[in-house]
């Protein structure tokens, strides 16, 4: 990623902590690592022209929340799922500069900013429809989660707790038992022999 990076005539932030950084890996010319930034802070800023990340649901939000074009380096979880791309190393650099340069892409960022932020209802409309909705529907039980009906035990697992020591201990004690009979019976097979 930094030999790809030093290829961009535009600055860059990179979010790393001084000791994870490679001490044979020379950082790129262009390239600020600071410990941490307000990453929403950040990309609401009017300079911001590409946000690269890791695809998680909160940082893509946050960049179509503020119109930014994205670059994908997915690594686990959702992020396969919320980035359409995966870069490889040669082609990393390239992306970037496709993605700053052609303004279809921050245009695309834009018209995905406008959906997100495109609401039928204000705010203030909402809340009274959900108002509304509950004190109709007799206090919303309908919206409370099932699990605040379960008793405290069940809520805390206790049931499937208790069921499961009870197995083990009664496992436990069966074992016991058929390897107490099967000692007395070779011993008794060995007393027999004996006499």
């Amino acid at each position: 990623m930094n030999s790809a990076i030093a290829h961009l005539s535009q600055g860059v932030l990179w979010t790393c902590k001084d000791s994870h950084w490679p001490k044979d890996v020379r950082l790129a010319p262009n390239v600020k690592i600071v410990d941490w930034i307000p990453q929403n802070d950040l990309l609401a800023h009017p300079s911001i022209r590409l946000f690269v990340t890791h695809g998680g649901l909160n940082s893509v939000n946050e960049a179509i929340e503020h119109g930014v074009p994205m670059v994908g380096t997915t690594i686990f979880g959702d992020q396969p799922e919320n980035m359409l791309q995966t870069l490889k190393a040669e082609s990393f650099a390239l992306t970037m500069k496709e993605v700053i340069e052609d303004k279809r892409y921050k245009s695309a960022a834009m018209a995905a900013r406008a959906i997100r932020r495109s609401h039928p209802l204000t705010s203030t409309q909402r809340l009274v429809g959900w108002i509304d909705h509950i004190l109709q529907t007799g206090g919303g039980a309908h919206l409370k989660p099932n699990v605040f009906q379960q008793p405290w035990h069940v809520q805390n697992l206790l049931d499937v707790l208790f069921f499961l020591v009870g197995f083990t201990l009664g496992t436990l004690w069966l074992f016991k038992k058929v390897l107490t009979l099967l000692l007395r019976s070779l011993s008794g097979t060995r007393k027999e022999k004996e006499s």
